[in-house]
C-alpha cells in the first residue's frame, strides 16, 4: 500500500505528522484549484476530488475543464502572468515547462512524508523525473486497443476476430466486412493513421525504430513497409479515405454500429462503458500481431504543482491523494483512465468500471508498450505539424511514396532534435 494514504483517509484535516517526525500546518479555509483538459475523465476526477474534502473540510478544490486545443494556450497565458492553477495535468510538454521554471520539485514533499514512487509505473514516473528531481506524480498510463461491435459482426454474418489475430486477419475481416454490404454503409475498420501513434507502432513491432542516437530512422525496410501497410488500408477502402477522416469518432461511430472495429485508446474506454446498448456488444482485443508483436506506444498524465502556487502544502496534500490508492481507485471507478498506480485494486477498479466490454482485463494483460515518440523525445513535438499536416497528407493522397515521406519524416525529426 502506498504510505502516503493512511493520514489522509483519517481525516486529518489541520495538520499532518510527516514521516520525520515534524508537524505541517495547513491553513484553514483554503481554497485551490486543479485544471484538467478531458470531459470523458472530469467524474471520476471529480470523485477523488469529492472524498479529499471530505477528509480535509478547510480545503476547498475546485475543478477546471478547459477543452484540449486550449489548456496549454489558457495554461501558458496564466503562468506567464504568475497566476494559473495550484495542480495541474501535464503530459509530454512536461519538460518545456520545467525549463521555464513553472512547475514545483516535488523532491522534499517526497522525501519529507516517505513516499515511494516505486509504488507506480516506473515508465511514468521517469517521464517526469528531469535532471534528478521528481516533479510529477503519476496519475495514468495509456494503452490502446481494438474494439469491435459484435453486433454489426452478428447482424452481416461475418466470423469476429480472435484474442490472438494477426495483422493479415484483420486485413482479412475487414475485407469480410466489405464485401458483405451492398452499401458499404458500415466501415469495416478505424486504425489510427497519424505517423506518432499508428505509424511508429507498427515500426516497433517489426523490430525498428523511428529515433535513434538523435537522428531519424523511418527509412528503414521496417519504416517504409509500416507506411505501405496503412495506407494500403485506405486504398483497399478498409478504413476511410484519411483527407475525410478529420470529422470522424471512433467512440461514436463503433455505438452507432458505422464502424465495426476501431482503434480505442485506453482514456476513451469509458464512453463505450457507458453506453446505451445491448450487453456484450462491445468485445475488446490486443492490437493485431506483426511478426508475433503488437507493439503499443504508451504515455501517461501526472499531476504537477504550480511553482507559483500560494498554498503549496495544501497542494501537495492533494496531489498525494489524488494519486494514493484510494485516489486511483475513485478516478478509476467515476471513468477516468487507467492508473497509473501498481496496487492491485486499481486495476481491479478500472476493470470493474468497465466491465461492459468483454475480454478487457485480457486485453490490458497483453501489453508490449514503449514511450511515446514525442514523450521519449519531446523536441520533436515542434515538428509534428508539419509532418502532421504537409508529409503524411502527402503521403496518403498519393503525392509521395513511402519512401519520401520516410526522409522527410527523419529530415523533420532530426532538424527538430538538433
Amino acid at each position: 500500500m502506498l504510505t502516503h494514504r493512511t493520514s489522509l483517509v483519517a481525516g486529518a484535516a489541520f495538520a499532518l505528522t510527516a514521516a520525520v517526525g515534524t508537524q505541517v500546518a495547513l491553513a484553514e479555509d483554503v481554497s485551490i484549484s486543479v485544471m484538467i483538459w478531458d470531459p470523458a475523465q472530469k467524474d471520476g476526477v471529480q470523485l477523488a476530488i469529492d472524498a479529499f474534502e471530505a477528509a480535509n473540510p478547510s480545503i476547498d478544490v475546485s475543478l477546471e475543464l478547459a477543452p484540449r486545443d486550449q489548456y496549454y494556450p489558457k495554461l501558458d497565458a496564466a503562468l506567464s502572468a504568475g497566476e494559473g492553477p495550484d495542480v495541474m495535468w501535464q503530459s509530454s510538454r512536461a519538460s518545456f515547462y520545467v525549463a521555464g521554471s513553472a512547475l514545483e520539485s516535488l523532491d522534499d514533499f517526497i522525501a519529507r512524508d516517505s513516499v515511494s514512487l516505486d509504488e507506480y509505473n516506473p515508465t511514468i514516473t521517469e517521464l517526469y523525473n528531469f535532471d534528478g528531481e521528481q516533479y510529477g506524480i503519476p496519475k495514468d498510463f495509456d494503452a490502446w486497443t481494438m474494439v469491435y461491435n459484435a453486433n454489426v459482426f452478428s447482424e452481416l454474418g461475418v466470423t469476429p476476430p480472435t484474442a490472438d489475430w494477426t495483422w493479415d486477419d484483420m486485413v482479412r475481416i475487414a475485407g469480410d466486412i466489405k464485401a458483405a454490404q451492398n452499401d458499404d454503409a458500415i466501415i469495416p475498420l478505424y486504425y489510427y493513421y497519424n505517423w506518432n501513434n499508428g505509424v511508429a507502432s507498427l515500426v516497433h513491432s517489426m523490430g525498428g525504430t523511428v529515433i535513434k542516437d538523435n537522428m531519424g530512422t523511418m527509412s528503414t525496410d521496417a519504416g517504409i513497409k509500416a507506411l505501405d501497410m496503412i495506407r494500403n488500408l485506405q486504398d483497399d477502402g478498409l478504413i476511410t479515405k484519411v483527407s475525410d477522416s478529420a470529422d470522424l469518432n471512433p467512440v461514436n461511430a463503433l455505438i452507432s454500429g458505422t464502424v465495426a472495429i476501431a482503434e480505442i485508446p485506453s482514456w476513451n474506454l469509458s464512453l463505450l462503458s457507458k453506453a446505451d446498448v445491448p450487453d456484450g456488444t462491445f468485445h475488446v482485443l490486443h492490437l493485431p500481431a506483426v511478426d508475433g508483436a503488437w507493439a503499443t506506444d504508451t504515455n501517461g498524465l501526472s499531476y504537477v504543482m504550480n511553482a507559483n502556487s500560494q498554498h503549496k502544502e495544501e497542494s501537495w496534500e492533494l496531489i498525494k491523494f489524488l494519486t494514493s490508492d484510494e485516489g486511483a481507485v475513485l478516478h478509476a471507478q467515476g471513468g477516468a483512465g487507467l492508473p497509473a498506480n501498481k496496487a492491485p485494486e486499481t486495476l481491479a477498479a478500472f476493470v470493474e468500471a468497465n466491465s461492459a466490454l468483454v475480454g478487457l482485463e485480457e486485453a490490458l494483460a497483453a501489453q508490449q508498450p514503449y514511450p511515446r515518440t514525442t514523450t521519449a523525445f519531446p523536441k520533436v513535438i515542434l515538428g509534428q505539424q508539419q509532418i502532421n499536416s504537409s508529409v503524411m497528407t502527402d503521403f496518403y493522397d498519393g503525392r509521395i511514396s513511402a519512401a519520401e515521406a520516410a526522409r522527410m519524416i527523419d529530415e523533420i525529426n532530426t532538424e527538430s532534435l538538433r
